[in-house]
């Protein structure tokens, strides 16, 4: 299968109409998780960060690490609240403490699984 190509002429010369991907409306639904392995990306690895670039695969790499880790982040904390029970089930503070610390928590080793591994 070929595909046809298309050509403008500039002082009749033939140039190949060619576009890179345009990524921007993608990356703009990108949410916390997908952002940070984008710039850890583009900061650590950056011939991959390139690549991804180049060939229009970024946003949709991002979001695939995005969803990744927000269920990750929910099993996690899931898990964690399942394990930790408050002393007292009617103390609003001590809940919200234990909330607080299995999202931490989980989101510690979301960075660590998911975000600062090589994609």
């Amino acid at each position: 299968m070929v595909a046809e190509m298309s050509y403008k002429e500039v002082d009749g010369i033939l140039y190949p109409d060619l576009q890179m991907p345009d990524e921007r409306e993608s990356l703009t639904k990108l949410g916390k998780f997908g952002i940070l392995a984008m710039n850890y990306l583009k900061e650590n690895e950056k011939a991959r960060y390139t690549s991804l670039l180049r060939f229009g695969r970024l946003a949709e790499k991002m979001l695939e690490v995005e969803e990744e880790a927000n269920q990750m982040m929910e099993h996690l904390v899931k898990q964690y609240l399942e394990t930790h029970r408050p002393k007292d089930s009617s103390s609003t503070m001590e809940m919200w403490k234990i909330r607080q610390q299995a999202q931490m928590m989980a989101e510690e080793i979301v960075l660590t699984e998911i975000i600062y591994k090589y994609h």
